[in-house]
């Protein structure tokens, strides 16, 4: 292959870091779980919430456009095969019992397979929230497109997700209930 001139590769560098990173990274790795945290935990501030049509327990339709801008309202996504939903459904109607001006909707995602321990799972507990049915999930994925419950948001009297949290955990619904408490004067 006369004409043709190899080239050498530019020499590597000494100084990559191969034992030991810069100084920054050991912070970065840190500060990143708590950025995580928050960007997952924070209010969400999309504007005007979505407008959906579920069946109650009792077979009639409830249109969430009927009740927005009337009051705050909650949702929270569950499912009877849920361990966390249950602690959180119970916290739900303390919520309830506190604030008897606001519209709690416990949105149950049970297919077909669980749809019917809905009701006496819901009535067995004594919960006195009125219970949507979104048997495909489809709500649901709306308003936390992970999927994942429990699931709470927190809706305004202007129609905006005022906030949201994912799961529960034990002391969950101190921030839940500082956010209805808020926008309850």
């Amino acid at each position: 292959m006369a004409g043709w001139i190899r080239r050498r590769s530019p020499p590597r560098s000494r100084r990559c870091w191969r034992n030991s990173p810069p100084a920054a990274v050991p912070a970065l790795r840190r500060f990143v779980p708590t950025l995580v945290a928050l960007a997952l935990c924070a209010p969400a501030t999309a504007g005007p919430v979505p407008s959906f049509s579920l069946k109650q327990l009792d077979g009639a339709t409830f249109k969430l456009e009927d009740h927005l801008k009337r009051q705050v309202i909650v949702l929270d996504f569950w499912a009877t095969w849920c361990g966390p939903c249950t602690r959180s459904l119970k916290k739900l109607q303390e919520l309830r019992e506190k604030f008897p001006q606001v519209l709690v909707l416990a949105v149950s995602i049970d297919d077909g397979r669980t749809l019917a321990q809905v009701e006496p799972y819901v009535r067995g507990r004594g919960f006195t929230f009125t219970v949507l049915l979104d048997t495909d999930a489809s709500v649901c994925r709306v308003f936390n497109p992970g999927g994942g419950v429990p699931y709470t948001v927190v809706i305004d009297r202007q129609g905006a997700m005022a906030y949201n949290h994912s799961g529960y955990l034990s002391g969950d619904e101190l921030a839940l209930f500082s956010a209805v408490a808020k926008l309850n004067p």
